[in-house]
């Protein structure tokens, strides 16, 4: 059998490979919404809302109340999840709503579609973020 049609495939092949294990989607469109708060008043600031498409590799900014800002990476975006990083730990949610302030972290993830939840890890006063795909 000659070997030319197959030697002719194989650099197709080859080719594809890096295509089918980089996981890309593409450009996602993520809601960002910062709510300053503070448990020393019944007023509360309006939120402030900004959406954005991003695509891996993409950053935002964050300001947070008695910090400069969190700058939070796009590390992932495929089929399944977003994936965030942010520059300074965080409170994710904790599993019966609120923040969970024992338990910060860097990396954050959303499933496609949904939203998470972190913030300054306080109890008097400070800033929750929440990342929704729109």
């Amino acid at each position: 059998m000659p070997l030319g049609p197959r030697l002719l495939l194989a650099p197709l092949l080859l080719t594809a490979l890096p295509l089918a294990g980089c996981g890309h989607d593409g450009p996602v469109r993520l809601e960002i919404t910062v709510q300053d708060w503070t448990g020393w008043s019944e007023e509360q600031p309006e939120p402030v809302v900004t959406t954005r498409e991003l695509v891996e590799g993409d950053t935002f900014t964050v300001d947070l109340i008695g910090e400069e800002e969190v700058v939070v990476t796009v590390v992932q975006v495929d089929g399944d999840e977003v994936a965030l990083e942010t520059s300074e730990p965080l409170a994710g949610e904790g599993e019966g709503g609120g923040t969970d302030i024992d338990d910060l972290s860097t990396e954050f993830s959303l499933d496609r579609d949904g939203a998470v939840v972190f913030g300054t890890p306080t109890f008097d006063g400070g800033t929750t973020v929440t990342v929704a795909e729109r």
